[in-house]
């Protein structure tokens, strides 16, 4: 029976570190998986999810489209702006013309709106700025209880492994071993808990983001308008000073500019792809809602792979940044492929859950990520490679 759940178990874990090699070559024989360069695709607007036209594994091109947000409310907001354009536009010829209109006092009051709206516009912007801080503390320690979790889980895994060791050997119970992995799968439910409220946390601090941008938006035009308002009055009362024109014309030009911008975010809701690349991932489907700030697709970047190791820490000097490495896959026994060492972790950690070393002594190990340079055509993600590291590419 103990054997038989030993084995199981082993099974269950990939070997990442191979049989070292004999003293003259250098460091082990190490194992990774080949991992695509992710892009994220975010949602510059928000709005209601029209149609997807794109599925995991496509082959996108850039500026491609791969999804249509509800456009309504953007052509609104063009429309709205070609309107106020048009207005200041026309103001403008009216005070060139040397026309002036005789309602002062509908003028002041215009003044006197426009004032008030940018106060209220002010104290919505503190709210907004409040949220903000509050939902970035909540993401904070959502993200730190998230760290300490994983290195309970870690903490665990390793108790679990060494829980083991002395089960087949006969040194420990079966109830005292089985409380160990109970004590494991405890943690990774604790872990996978903090990543929803981590998600949560993101979540609502993207949505306190955008109402603080419209927040902000809002003062913008609360004082564009006490601007457009203070024109027409000193129009009013003074007739078409050079003074009143020049603000007349600085009125158009940001008529025009808000203009700019509601174009701006019609086009946004369109998704295209950033550039040439692979669907990855999809997290939207067709009549949700997409919020601004969301990951609704992530990509391979086209040409760009790479592999992580994890070396001993008694190894960690033989290896630098920048050093060629030698790759080889199953799937080309022939061929070995190049690689370079852009990263080496300056923090060290428990041996992931699925590596395993010979040496059953060394608990903490460092991260390296390598570069693909060659086989860029071969290689694909999810490939398990061997790699050599320490010596260059022989």
């Amino acid at each position: 029976m103990h054997k038989r759940k030993a084995s199981l178990l082993g099974g269950s874990v990939l070997l990442l570190f191979l049989t070292a090699c004999s003293a003259d070559t250098g460091l082990s024989d190490l194992s990774g998986t080949i991992e695509a360069e992710e892009v994220p695709i975010v949602a510059e607007v928000g709005g209601s999810v029209l149609s997807v036209q794109a599925e995991e594994g496509d082959v996108l091109k850039k500026n491609q489209v791969i999804a249509e947000l509800d456009k309504r409310s953007y052509q609104i907001g063009v429309n709205e702006a070609e309107a106020v354009l048009a207005q200041a536009a026309a103001k403008l010829e009216e005070a060139k013309a040397g026309t002036r209109s005789q309602t002062v006092k509908k003028g002041i009051a215009g003044v006197q709106q426009a004032s008030a709206n940018i106060q209220l516009s002010e104290a919505r912007l503190k709210q907004a700025q409040a949220n903000l801080e509050k939902a970035r503390e909540q993401l904070a320690q959502a993200e730190s209880q998230l760290a300490g979790a994983e290195r309970t889980l870690a903490y665990q895994q390793q108790r679990l492994r060494e829980a083991l060791e002395l089960y087949q050997k006969g040194a420990l119970a079966k109830r005292d071993f089985d409380t160990q992995q109970e004590a494991v799968n405890q943690a990774e439910t604790q872990v996978n808990q903090l990543k929803a409220q981590v998600s949560a946390a993101r979540a609502q601090y993207a949505g306190a983001q955008e109402d603080l941008e419209a927040a902000r938006a809002q003062i913008a035009t609360a004082k564009a308008q006490w601007e457009s308002s203070a024109a027409e009055l000193d129009l009013l009362q003074e007739g078409s000073t050079d003074y009143t024109i020049k603000q007349l014309i600085a009125a158009e030009k940001q008529a025009q500019a808000k203009l700019d911008l509601a174009k701006l975010q019609l086009e946004k809701a369109t998704i295209t792809a950033p550039e040439d690349g692979i669907l990855l991932r999809k997290n939207i489907t067709e009549g949700e809602v997409a919020k601004a700030g969301a990951t609704l697709f992530t990509m391979m970047r086209k040409d760009k792979l790479k592999v992580k190791v994890y070396i001993p820490e008694a190894e960690l000097g033989s290896v630098r940044v920048g050093e060629k490495v030698s790759l080889k896959a199953d799937a080309y026994p022939d061929q070995t492929f190049t690689g370079v060492i852009r990263s080496i972790s300056d923090k060290a950690e428990f041996t992931p859950k699925n590596v395993q070393t010979k040496n059953e002594r060394t608990k903490l190990v460092f991260a390296v990520t390598i570069d693909v340079e060659t086989g860029l055509d071969k290689l694909k993600p999810g490939m398990p490679v061997d790699v050599r590291l320490g010596q260059g590419v022989k």
